[in-house]
Parts: C-alpha cells; structure tokens; sequence
C-alpha cells in the first residue's frame, strides 16, 4: 500500500485552492458586474430626475466698457518703424461678492428605483438671503478706464437647472425681480445652470436679495461659500449623510430620523472658493464646497465583497481542519472530497450574493450558511461513515461563518478580529499536534491519498 505523506498531502491542499481560484475569481467577477449595473442605474436616474445640485451665489454682475492704451507698430513708405499708442476698448464683466450670505434648506429624501437597483433622491426648499454693499457703485466713480457701465446683473448658479421645480423668486424688499431668458444673457453667463435677473436702476445703496428655491436633486447637495460671511443650515430626513468638502459643519446632529447640519465661514477660511469663483465664474473643484451626500448604507453587493475576501481564509481553515482528523484519526480522504467541499463552500458566496441583492444582508448570509453548512454536513456524514464526525465538522464551518460575520459586521476592528481568528486556529494546530510523530506517519502504510 502506498504510504503516507503529510508533505504530499500539504501540496495536494495547496493545489485544490489554486483549483477554487477560478470559481472565486468568477464569483468576484459577478460582484464587478451588478455593481456596475447599480452604478449605471444611479446614474440614469440622476439624470432623468435631476442631476447633483450645487448652489452658487447670488452675486452681483456688472457689464462695462474699458479703454487701455497699447502701442502698435508701423511702417512709413521709407520702411522706417514707427510706435504710436493708439486708444482701445474691452469688454469686462465685473463681479461683485456679498457681505453676508445666509443659507437655509430642508430635504425631503425618498429612493427611486428602477428594477431591484436604487438612487436617494430629494426634493428641497432652499432659501437664501445676501447683503451686497454698495462698492460696485463706488468702482464706476473711481476707475477712470470705464467708458460705460451696462445694466447690472444678479447671477444665481445651479447645478441641474432641471431640478426647478418653479420659477425661482428674486426679491429686492417687496419688488420681485424679473428673471433674463437665456438667449438675453451676456454669452459668458449662457448654459451652466445660470438665473440671472436685472438690478433695478434706481438702487443707490445696499440691498438685501432674497431668494426661495424649490429644488429637485439626487445623491448630494453643495453650496460655494462665496460672502465675506457665509452661514448655511441644511436639514434633512435621510439616516445616512456624509458631510464633506471645504470644511465640516461647525454643529451636527444625525439620528434615524434625519440630520442637521450648520457651516459657518469667512471669506479668510474660504478664500480659495472665492479666487475660484473670481477666475471664471465656475468653479467646478468639490473640495471648495460645502457638501452634504445621501450615502446608503453598505448593500448586499458591498457587504458580500467584503466577505469574499475572506473565502481564501474560511477555505483554508476548513481544509487544515480536514488534515488535522486524517493526522489524529488516521483517516484518509481523497482529494476529490476536499475539492466538493471548497466548491460548496464557493457556493456560499455565491448565494450570499445572489440573496443579498433581494433581501438584507443578515437574513442572505444566514440562509446561505445554514445551506452550505447543511450540505457539508450531510455529505461529510456519509464519507467519514459518522454522523457525529460529519455534523462535528459542520458545526465548527458554521462557527467559522458565525466569526466571520462579526468581523464583517465590526468594520473598525476587522483587521484586529482576523488576526485574532488565525492565530487561534494556528494556535489550536500546534496544540493538538504537538505529540504527532511527523517522521513516523511517513513510514506507516495507509490509504493512497
């Protein structure tokens, strides 16, 4: 009879996890898939809903005519050079920033779904009041270079100009503004989410605008702090936000029934926001903004992600544990009963997977472990001839999956859980084989494995 070797039993394990690579790999693979399918629904939705909403102003525009002197070259019939300053005029749009801007939201979130794949979604009533002074009179009469000064502008940007759910109202006291239609804006100011209403002419001071927004958007909601004083408080009914940008909110409150969150700057701490928005009048940096996302909470997909990573290690386990029954046992089993086993063993995250995309997560990894686990203990039953040997087994796989979950469930000290967990195990194969004469199991005859 051949003997028996626990190196080329060793290296026969080694190579059966290289064998459950492929079917793990592919199970990796679906994951891949149906997250990228949830990622295209969010953004389908998004866009035919509305897109991220992000706020910007208002602020003050003011089209004007400049001259300069610049020096041109010419040449005479003599081909002598002449310089000469000759008078030209640019067009400038002027940008005048608010002393105080205070910003006040509340959303009503809800989840649009589009198959089993789904995207948090809000409606909003945003309301903002800026304080401009009056420094964009003042320039005209200080800056000698202006020619001619245009009817000024107060510019108001969205992300998503399709989330509006009405006209929004700009109020001067009790006058509301007539908004510009976009084919009437200055070119600069066209596309881009842009409203944008006429100064009345007759204003010779500081004014306070007003402006009440009723908003659609998805996923976040950011506003560009761009006052001298910025204050914002955004309230909302979603369990799950994450606050995120320039800076945190100074005061938070999150609970399941929504959150609140308050930001106050200066134009100190946000002076990069206002150089942004200086430059251009865009300003499409994120980490410039005030934000607020509607995250989900960990899915099924995610969850099973993160368990599959441990498959390697529930695999190996489970096979040293195997080796260990053949060593004190003195039982041989063939390579073929440890490839089923892997493979039901695959089937678990499989399932995982596939349940977890239909029900929660807890009651998908419970009916996937009691499954395989049943499987394994049935089938083991009869090839070690024991029922209490083969449900011995399936009892320590459905303690290893019970260990598991709770590193998945403890993300903060997963790492601290899984170390833990393999040195138990190593632990536990060196106590139960400190006795084992190694060399002499090389010389005993047993069954081929």
């Amino acid at each position: 009879m051949a003997s028996y070797s626990p190196l080329r039993k060793i290296l026969m394990i080694c190579g059966l996890m290289l064998v459950l690579v492929g079917p793990l790999l592919m199970i990796q693979v679906k994951i891949d898939e149906r997250q990228n399918r949830a990622r295209l629904v969010s953004y389908e939705i998004s866009n035919q809903f509305a897109k991220e909403q992000t706020l910007v102003g208002p602020l003050l525009m003011v089209p004007r005519v400049r001259e300069y002197w610049a020096t041109e070259s010419t040449r005479d019939a003599t081909e002598e050079e002449a310089v000469s300053p000759r008078r030209k005029l640019r067009r400038d749009l002027d940008r005048y920033l608010p002393d105080t801007l205070d910003i006040q939201g509340n959303l009503q979130s809800r989840m649009l779904y589009r198959g089993i794949y789904g995207t948090p979604v809000y409606q909003s009533v945003i309301e903002l009041e800026a304080r401009f002074p009056t420094e964009w009179l003042q320039a005209a009469k200080a800056d000698a270079s202006i020619v001619s000064s245009g009817t000024p502008l107060l510019v108001f940007r969205v992300g998503d100009l399709r989330g509006l759910v009405e006209r929004p109202a700009l109020r001067i006291g009790e006058r509301t503004l007539p908004l510009v239609e976009p084919a009437s804006m200055p070119s600069v100011l066209q596309g881009g989410g842009v409203v944008a209403a006429p100064l009345p002419e007759d204003l010779s001071g500081p004014f306070t605008v007003r402006l009440r927004l009723n908003l659609n958007g998805s996923t976040s909601l950011a506003a560009l702090p761009m006052a001298k004083e910025t204050r914002m408080t955004l309230r909302g009914d979603w369990p799950h936000p994450s606050f995120s940008g320039l800076m945190l909110p100074a005061e938070r409150e999150v609970s399941e029934d929504g959150f609140i969150g308050r930001w106050q700057t200066n134009s100190l701490a946000a002076s990069s926001a206002i150089d942004c928005l200086q430059s251009d009048g865009h300003c499409r940096d994120d980490s410039q903004l005030l934000r607020v996302d509607l995250v989900q909470p960990v899915t099924g997909l995610l969850s099973s992600e993160r368990a599959l990573k441990y498959s390697f290690l529930i695999v190996g386990l489970t096979f040293a544990a195997f080796f260990l029954f053949e060593v004190m046992r003195r039982v041989a089993m063939h390579p073929m009963q440890y490839l089923l086993v892997g493979l039901a063993l695959a089937m678990f995250y499989l399932l995982l997977v596939a349940l977890g995309e239909h029900v929660d997560f807890v009651w998908a990894y419970v009916s996937g472990a009691v499954a395989c686990v049943g499987l394994i203990g049935v089938y083991l039953s009869a090839v070690l001839k024991s029922k209490l040997a083969g449900w011995g087994f399936a009892l320590a796989q459905l303690i290893v999956l019970g260990l598991l979950f709770g590193i998945l469930m403890a993300e903060d000290y997963a790492l601290l859980m899984g170390s833990l967990l393999l040195f138990a195990a190593l632990a536990a194969v060196m106590i139960l084989t400190r006795r084992v004469d190694w060399h002499g199991l090389a010389q005993r005859g047993g069954t081929s494995s």
